[in-house]
């Protein structure tokens, strides 16, 4: 993702951009008070003394209160820790006017008690001045980090589809459905008109219906039994195939082509040329707010001795399909794969949206 130079996340430039704020901030205030008595160089003290309370504040509401909580839909949580911060903050403020600036350096003037309202007013007007500039430069980056993110996502998932498509409408694959539905019409078995409409669904779905941005899951997972049970033509008997589902209603929705590259990846290594056997086994299961995707697909034999082999999640629609996750679902799955000797598991755990 591009970033923006204004707010970078590069801890270094955020470092001097910091430090370049802060500086411009002694020195304007230094100005504006010192000026007028031809005292600059005690107003400078004065800023120095009082400058830390600022930042420690400054860097809780931009650096932590914000990612943490405004930007996170928390905005009444972060408004009450705007307040008591910044409340706490001109108090502290308080103390230092009062214990060190007036104690040490401005001794001819009168401490004013600590809650005075004109003074602890005038540190709270203090403390919201200091902190708006860099508030209003962070809410700015996220608004524009946020529209790359969503051309991003756009850009990706166009990637996503037309790798798909390209995968799914591969003439290997296009060839063995088409011999298979062939010799069936020539024997005049009774599943051809089935395996007809499930190419038709198969290819609807594939070039229509995945333009929107959330698809109900139930039509995903039609979507995938369409695609197994053309790949399962391929194999005849030679594959054996466990597909469940559990919890999946109506209401549940998810971005599509999300489990199909993993999905697509069992059956592309299970087998090999000479494999007599081999088995696949796919679970999908809704639970407490989070999908979760199990596929373990077995592999042919010295699989890993082969040294053209692949590792089967290493390509890229699997790095297609993981950076999908991070743009689309942040902190919201956990993606775990497992590398055995004889087997491949892969565990997925979506949050996904429910519309009720």
């Amino acid at each position: 993702m591009n970033e923006i130079a204004i707010y970078p996340e590069n801890t270094s430039q955020k470092i001097k951009l910091y430090i370049g704020y802060w500086l411009g901030y002694i020195l304007l205030f230094s100005l504006v008070q010192g000026l007028p008595t031809a005292d600059f160089w005690r107003a400078l003290y004065n800023e120095c003394y009082s400058v830390f309370p600022k930042i420690i504040f400054v860097l809780l509401i931009v650096e932590v209160a914000m990612p943490k909580l405004f930007f996170r839909k928390r905005k009444a949580l972060f408004i009450f820790v705007y307040l008591i911060s910044i409340l706490f903050f001109a108090f502290i403020q308080r103390l230092i006017d009062n214990y060190i600036i007036i104690a040490f350096n401005l001794t001819e003037w009168k401490s004013e008690p600590l809650f005075s309202a004109p003074v602890y007013l005038y540190n709270v007007i203090k403390l919201q001045f200091v902190v708006t500039v860099p508030l209003i430069i962070k809410l700015v980056y996220y608004i524009a980090e946020a529209k790359n993110k969503v051309q991003l996502i756009i850009s990706e998932k166009l990637q996503a589809e037309l790798f798909s498509l390209r995968n799914q409408f591969h003439p290997h694959f296009l060839f063995n459905v088409l011999n298979s539905l062939y010799s069936r019409i020539l024997s005049k078995s009774d599943d051809s008109a089935d395996i007809v409409l499930k190419v038709s669904d198969f290819l609807r779905y594939s070039v229509y219906e995945v333009n929107t941005k959330h698809i109900p899951l139930e039509k995903e997972i039609e979507y995938l039994k369409n695609y197994i049970s053309l790949q399962q033509l391929r194999f005849d008997n030679r594959l054996e195939l466990s597909f469940s589902t559990n919890g999946i209603t109506e209401n549940q929705v998810i971005e599509p082509f999300l489990i199909l590259p993993f999905i697509e990846n069992s059956f592309k290594y299970c087998l090999d040329d000479v494999s007599s056997k081999a088995w696949i086994t796919i679970s999908i299961t809704f639970s407490e707010e989070w999908l979760i995707i199990k596929i373990e697909n077995s592999l042919p034999q010295d699989f890993f001795e082969d040294k053209k082999a692949k590792n089967p999640y290493s390509g890229t629609g699997i790095s297609n399909v993981k950076r999908r996750l991070e743009l689309l679902y942040p902190e919201r799955h956990v993606l775990n794969i497992k590398n055995e000797v004889e087997s491949f598991f892969v565990s997925l755990k979506i949050k996904i949206n429910d519309t009720n």
